[in-house]
């Protein structure tokens, strides 16, 4: 069958667009498993699809959204007792730039870890007392994830805890980690009080 026009303007040598249909039955179970919200949506043409689902955890709601040509994107509003920031992403060349010419990294003394993810932020200790979870860790690095951040909105007074995960993530367990993920930060989040 001939491809569409759109989908021939998105595949690149960087796998741009990506057919997530096959995505959509382990997404469907996971929204049943934790009592969630599943949608698909496709353009007019039907050339391109979006997978989006809700999933609460306490009075927040976790969103995970990725279409066939956006990675996958999760992201959480938080309400917040004070401002908070980080910002943790996989050490590039721009990275390694920042580090050189003085920009700060902070490190946790997890020697895997701090090879892998540069970690900016205000509160440096607050950040370590999050990222000393172990399993928080473990779940940043098998899941290939860009980055991670939480920044702080003065407008409303929250937070948006916000995740951007490679393509590869093709399974229900993965998914389910990444919810995780989630889910502990905001308990530990909770548990330092910087969120209420």
């Amino acid at each position: 069958m001939k491809e569409s026009i759109l989908k021939r303007m998105f595949i690149t040598r960087s796998q741009g667009f990506i057919n997530i249909s096959e995505k959509r039955d382990f997404w469907k179970e996971l929204a049943k498993d934790y009592n969630g919200i599943f949608n698909s949506k496709q353009t007019v043409a039907r050339d391109l699809e979006s997978l989006i689902l809700k999933i609460p955890y306490k009075q927040y709601l976790i969103k995970f959204t990725e279409s066939d040509t956006h990675p996958l994107k999760i992201n959480c509003k938080l309400n917040v007792n004070y401002k908070f920031n980080f910002y943790i992403s996989r050490k590039d060349t721009l990275e390694k730039l920042l580090t050189f010419f003085g920009s700060q990294n902070i490190r946790v003394g997890d020697h895997s870890f701090d090879k892998k993810y540069f970690i900016q932020g205000e509160n440096p200790d607050l950040i370590k007392k999050i990222l000393i979870i172990n399993r928080i860790k473990t779940i940043l690095l098998s899941n290939n994830i860009f980055s991670y951040n939480c920044k702080y909105k003065k407008k409303d007074e929250t937070i948006q805890l916000t995740s951007l995960v490679s393509r590869t993530v093709n399974s229900k367990s993965e998914l389910s980690e990444l919810y995780e993920l989630f889910c502990l930060t905001i308990d530990e989040m909770k548990k330092l009080n910087i969120i209420n």
